[in-house]
């Protein structure tokens, strides 16, 4: 064989691997976002086959969605008004009625929902996509956020917010790479704004991370106080545009309380995953801490330098941040779920062998699967309790004043998305509802100013449904100190008591009518 020949065999046979490793390489890449989209196709699985979504806070909100949608109307609600200011939980307020007008309320609230959840998923996505220029595992532990606590709480502004968020750092790492600050800055003021107004801890989110992320090239490289100056103007600028409006016109980020629970921080380490189930979280993260330790051992997980840059600074803030923060629930351990949604952009993952990398594969896949098909079995057992709920809006006079009451000391996870439910009444039975949010300063829907009595006191009271208990002693004319002041007179200024939990005896005969009892509910009307 000439050397022509011999030339020519070798350029083909090098060309024949060089193509075998692309093929190879996207048939990966196609093999790995046909799981991701079957898993997310699980994760959003629940809101698809059920009208509701069984979350706590959710309820809460599709209720404030009725009373936005019918404002101005012959079917608005005559307990409640609208008074519309720069808030910065917003985002639902402002989708939901707008879509409310082609469909009904429930189905905007869920398309709200599951948009949410794809922000998320593909915000993580865009992260590790600018990071790395290529998706690895962002997508997958995204998915494992998704029925995390702040997640499964029902929080769907702050989910909203989030990803928002995620896309926000996207932009701001890649055009930190292009190198020119015009468009940088021009999406920066985009993203701020809407953040501010969707939720003002996914704007910390946001900020928190770029900020991290500018102090690391700024530490790295010589400190230059004009750039740190003009990092800091960029930063800082519209959210500080945004605060001043939120002033001006009456809004406010919270209230002032804040409440830290130092001791439970190692617990929430390993129980933040699901938010529903104590042993599914607890065993997810053991898991993830095997699969992540023997990883390490294997050499095939590594984290850049940025991210471990970022990943001890959100450990600092989750250390430091109270449990209750501006009267915002379990602030800390959202920092956690943020921490999930972030730092896979930074990491890499490179099995030595292809058995460990199905090996790992495998226990993430059945992560996922498992939780998803527990908050799947979950939702669909609660079509019917919400049904019943609504039934029983029937059994109430239009226009009348509602209690909601807790009947069991003690509430497991799986029944805390029941709490709001009773807030519908507000719309299918156009009632007042003790329990529906109403904070002035943070909501646009707020309680008439000669109903003032009724509302809760932001500052030293919660919208937790009062105990029988408590509801008992009241009742024969006695004192409880810690009791909300809105209940001092509950005989008298309500009309019904939805008490939550299994039917039990009626321990107030005298004052109260039973009317229906469910498997989570028990209807009463109040005796005048």
């Amino acid at each position: 064989m000439r050397y022509g020949e011999e030339h020519d065999a070798a350029t083909d046979s090098t060309l024949s691997i060089v193509a075998l490793t692309t093929i190879m390489k996207y048939t990966i890449t196609l093999q790995k976002n046909i799981g991701l989209a079957l898993l997310f196709a699980v994760a959003i699985l629940p809101t698809l086959l059920t009208k509701i979504p069984a979350m706590e806070d959710y309820l809460d909100h599709l209720s404030r969605m009725y009373i936005l949608a019918t404002a101005g109307t012959n079917d608005a609600n005559p307990y409640y008004q609208i008074a519309w200011a720069v808030y910065s939980d917003l985002a639902m307020d402002v989708i939901v009625p707008l879509l409310g007008r082609f469909m009904d309320v429930e189905t905007a609230g869920r398309i709200f929902f599951l948009t949410s959840q794809l922000l998320v998923v593909t915000g993580a996505i865009a992260i590790e996509l600018a990071v790395k220029r290529r998706h690895e595992i962002a997508g997958f532990a995204a998915l494992l956020t998704l029925h995390s606590m702040p997640f499964s709480f029902g929080f769907v502004n702050f989910e909203f917010g989030t990803g928002v968020a995620l896309w926000g750092i996207a932009s701001w790492i890649e055009f930190s790479r292009k190198g020119d600050w015009r468009p940088r800055f021009a999406a920066h003021i985009v993203f701020a704004t809407v953040l501010f107004l969707s939720h003002f801890f996914a704007l910390g989110i946001y900020g928190l991370t770029i900020g991290l992320f500018e102090l690391r090239k700024l530490l790295g490289s010589r400190f230059g106080a004009r750039q740190a100056l003009i990092t800091f103007i960029t930063l800082a600028s519209p959210v500080i545009i945004m605060l001043l409006l939120m002033k001006a016109t009456g809004a406010a980020v919270g209230e002032t309380a804040n409440e830290w629970w130092l001791a439970q921080k190692p617990i929430w380490l390993v129980l933040f995953l699901n938010g529903y189930s104590i042993n599914l979280a607890l065993g997810s993260a053991a898991a993830l801490t095997v699969l992540f330790f023997y990883a390490g051992l294997k050499r095939s997980l590594s984290i850049s330098n940025d991210g471990k840059w970022i990943g001890f600074g959100f450990l600092l803030v989750f250390i430091v941040m109270p449990f209750k923060l501006f009267g915002s629930r379990i602030a800390d351990i959202r920092m956690l779920t943020a921490a999930f949604l972030v730092l896979p952009a930074f990491v890499t993952f490179s099995p030595r062998t292809r058995s460990l990398g199905y090996l790992i594969s495998l226990v993430f896949f059945a992560i996922v699967l498992i939780n998803d098909g527990y908050v799947n079995y979950l939702w669909l057992s609660y079509r019917t309790d919400y049904a019943a709920m609504k039934a029983s809006f029937a059994l109430i006079r239009q226009g009348s004043f509602v209690l909601v009451g807790n009947g069991t000391p003690l509430t497991p996870l799986t029944e805390v998305p029941f709490w709001r439910a009773p807030t519908l009444a507000v719309y299918y039975a156009k009632a007042f509802v003790s329990s529906l949010y109403t904070l002035p300063g943070q909501h646009a829907v707020q309680i008439r100013p000669d109903l003032k009595r009724l509302e809760v006191n932001g500052k030293t009271e919660t919208y937790e449904p009062p105990s029988l208990a408590t509801l008992q002693i009241i009742a024969h004319g006695g004192k409880v100190s810690d009791a909300p002041q809105y209940i001092g007179n509950w005989t008298r200024d309500f009309d019904y008591l939805y008490l939550l939990g299994p039917p039990g005896p009626n321990v107030l005969p005298d004052l109260l009518e039973e009317l229906t009892a469910e498997r989570r509910f028990t209807l009463y009307r109040v005796r005048k």
